[in-house]
């Protein structure tokens, strides 16, 4: 007799009931002259396109998409004590969405093994920037660097990959989590022992970076996680110019005083903004809801 082998098939179909409303806003802040920040929102899906055929489709058109797969979202601060820092943060933005594009594989049914796979190749995602950063530039210095954080909604999953000081927060029934590690000698100096986390001592590595992509020849070391998303979740991506000015229960107050994403971006900007306003200011907000109900709005 055959051995029936367990099921361990990851059904995406079953939560065909999630949609997702998304929204995001940069801004260059009160104090700096040039904005280093890139963010990007895309959705990804199945497309056909017609060549030819003798089959009427005039009802269709020459294009077919798919049922939408997922959603892309980055967010790159470009490290302006570095040469070139908003062309760093570009080219990382720019790289992301054709790694994923071109080099990606394409999940609908996930085993626990190929979703394992499917982290590692979002990780890599990371190294392929670097790599053509240093491609980019000139005169074989190396100095151009960019945080980044991206996260690959594939609902109800999530999958971020992380390197820098900027930010991936989690908010689920009012309450606020940081998915993300800050990768500052700050955090590193917390997390290893002996320091709070308002030591004043610590000010001065509060923005000094042990890992991001770029700006020197050592190899990034991409952060990775995974979660499940539920309907009524929200995600939000943001610089350190959001973060480093406002605290984690200003952030969660803000975001739930807003009555769609598109508010809540511009919200969280101009609260940055009123306390200060040090450093370029991006925010890239999501909510999960459902398809019989418009997320996002209240």
């Amino acid at each position: 007799m055959l051995h029936q082998p367990p099921d361990t098939t990851i059904d995406l179909d079953e939560f065909d009931v999630l949609s997702l409303a998304i929204a995001g806003r940069s801004d260059v802040g009160k104090k700096r002259s040039e904005n280093q920040d890139h963010y990007l929102i895309a959705d990804l899906r199945r497309q056909l396109t017609i060549r030819d055929t003798d089959v009427d489709h005039s009802d269709c058109g020459n294009e077919l998409f798919g049922c939408q797969e997922g959603h892309l979202l980055v967010v790159a601060d470009g490290m302006g004590g570095h040469a070139d820092g908003e062309k760093a943060s570009r080219i990382a933005v720019e790289a992301s969405a054709r790694y994923v594009l071109d080099m990606m594989h394409w999940f609908l049914k996930l085993t626990v093994s190929e979703e394992d796979d499917f982290v590692d190749e979002l990780s890599q995602c990371l190294i392929a920037i670097q790599e053509k950063l240093w491609s980019e530039s000139t005169d074989g210095i190396r100095t151009m660097g960019t945080t980044v954080t991206m996260a690959y909604i594939l609902p109800p999953k999530m999958y971020v990959v992380h390197a820098g000081d900027s930010r991936c927060y989690l908010i689920r029934d009012k309450e606020i989590q940081q998915l993300t590690t800050d990768h500052t000698i700050a955090q590193q100096m917390i997390t290893d022992g002996g320091f709070e986390k308002d030591d004043p001592s610590l000010r001065h590595w509060r923005h000094v970076l042990w890992n991001c992509v770029g700006a020197s020849d050592k190899l990034v070391r991409p952060e990775a996680i995974r979660t499940e998303l539920k309907a009524g979740d929200r995600v939000l991506l943001c610089s350190d110019g959001l973060s480093g000015v406002l605290n984690d229960e200003t952030i969660l107050e803000t975001v739930l005083e807003a009555g769609s994403c598109e508010q809540a971006s511009e919200m969280l900007i101009n609260r940055a903004n009123e306390a200060g306003g040090p450093d370029n200011i991006t925010a890239v907000i999501s909510e999960v809801g459902s398809h019989e109900s418009d997320p996002c709005e209240k």
